[in-house]
């Protein structure tokens, strides 16, 4: 091989490997990254932050008023949020429902069921951010808002194994 054919290798194997190894924007939302960050109103209107919630467990939870399975887990994160919202854990619904009046809709649901954990409406940025594609979808993140653990889909019970796991998050 002469010395230009080796040059052109050498060039394409440089630029292979700094478009292989380049970091994408954000990483994926997976166990022991950062949670993205957000902001988006809760349902007083009340500006509510991930980053203002810092030296807190958190519990996210992407649900839709139309989906039976997220209406079962949301009774179930209310007796979690009944026993732990004086000890530095906040849930926060976060409702991916689309359409016209999302809001009052949402609202609507909260009062009948008796859910009393702060509501969000996203709309599409945040589960975008968590590459949410299936609902119920549950995110635990520790104090520094790493992600601890994510829960696809619900199970009855559900509550029991993410009680433990709030015990342990508030012991560390």
């Amino acid at each position: 091989m002469n010395r230009r054919t080796l040059k052109i290798i050498a060039l394409c194997i440089m630029l292979i490997t700094t478009f292989a190894c380049a970091k994408s924007e954000a990483p994926l939302p997976t166990v022991g990254n950062t949670a993205p960050s957000f902001a988006a109103m809760d349902m007083d209107g009340k500006k509510v932050s991930l980053t203002d919630l810092s030296g807190k467990v958190v519990i996210l939870d992407f649900w839709a008023t139309w989906c039976a399975p997220c209406r079962a887990s949301t009774r179930e994160l209310e007796k979690l949020h009944e026993k732990y919202k004086d000890r530095d854990v906040v849930i926060l619904g976060i409702s991916i429902d689309e359409g016209k009046s999302v809001a009052e809709r949402v609202k609507e649901f909260t009062g009948k069921n008796g859910l009393t954990y702060r509501m969000l409406v996203d709309d599409g940025r945040i589960s975008k951010a968590f590459a949410i594609r299936n609902i119920p979808a549950m995110f635990i993140l520790d104090k520094q808002q790493r992600i601890i653990k994510i829960y696809p889909g619900y199970f009855q019970g559900l509550s029991s194994i993410v009680e433990k796991e709030l015990e342990d998050l508030l012991k560390g």
